[in-house]
Parts: C-alpha cells; sequence; structure tokens
C-alpha cells in the first residue's frame, strides 16, 4: 500500500476548506455588534443587542457584515448601493414604509473574464456582470 505525502500547502488548503464549511461559533451572549462579520448562513437573519437591531447582509465584496436594520426602504437601498438588483416579493399590501424586511436570500454575483483592453499582453480581468438578491417583505395595512 502507498502512502501519499500531503505538503504543507495542501494541508493549509484543506484546513481552510474544512473551515469554511464547518457551521460559524455562535454569537456571543452580548449579540452582533454592527460592522462585524456574520456567517453566511445567517444571510437576512436580525438580532437585538444593547436595543439596536443589526441584520446579517452582504459587505459588497462577497463577505457578510451585520449592519444596523433600517427597516424595508433602507434594506433595498444598502443593497443597491453595493450594486445589487434587488427582486422583491411581498405579502399584504401596506405601503413599503409598513413593510418588514423577512428574509435576504440567493445573493447571485456573474462575472466574466476578459481580456483587459489596456493591457499589452493580453492580461485577463474578470469583470462583474450582474449581482442579484431576493428581498422577502411582509407589508401590514392596506
Amino acid at each position: 500500500m502507498t502512502k501519499l505525502a500531503i505538503t504543507p500547502l495542501i494541508a493549509i488548503g484543506l484546513a481552510a476548506a474544512a473551515a469554511a464549511i464547518l457551521p460559524a461559533p455562535p454569537v456571543s451572549a452580548a449579540g452582533p455588534q454592527a460592522g462585524t462579520a456574520c456567517p453566511s448562513d445567517q444571510l437576512g437573519t436580525t438580532a437585538t443587542t444593547s436595543g439596536t437591531t443589526v441584520r446579517c447582509l452582504t459587505n459588497g465584496q462577497g463577505g457578510f457584515r451585520w449592519m444596523a436594520d433600517t427597516g424595508a426602504a433602507g434594506t433595498i437601498a444598502q443593497l443597491q448601493s453595493q450594486g445589487y438588483t434587488v427582486n422583491i416579493d411581498r405579502v399584504g399590501s401596506g405601503p413599503l414604509s409598513a413593510c418588514t424586511v423577512t428574509d435576504v436570500r440567493n445573493p447571485n454575483t456573474i462575472t466574466r473574464t476578459i481580456r483587459g483592453p489596456q493591457s499589452g499582453h493580453g492580461q485577463l480581468v474578470t469583470i462583474t456582470v450582474s449581482k442579484t438578491v431576493q428581498v422577502s417583505l411582509h407589508c401590514t395595512g392596506g
């Protein structure tokens, strides 16, 4: 039987991959703080800490951060400012000001790799073609 040796670089890569798959540690008893990282499986969830409600949202660079929850209009505007096209589904016929965000899911970024126009050697450049995210609202009144 032949034993395979794992080089340190591969071992580091395997450890990083395993860490990315494992669930994130639970939020501290004090709760998450605005601006701190949140795990991707908590995208759209809210938490309250010290009287402030925060929501796990994408940070625009492929990560996730706890951000102050500013209501439905604020959440949508924040996602749009990060370049997302926001697809909305809603329950109820109330005005946007009466809506609460019940879910933020499926952030999707489509990229394309092209040869850079400024490169004399045909350097490859990755560009973002589109970014979409789904937001669910519950709108009371009407």
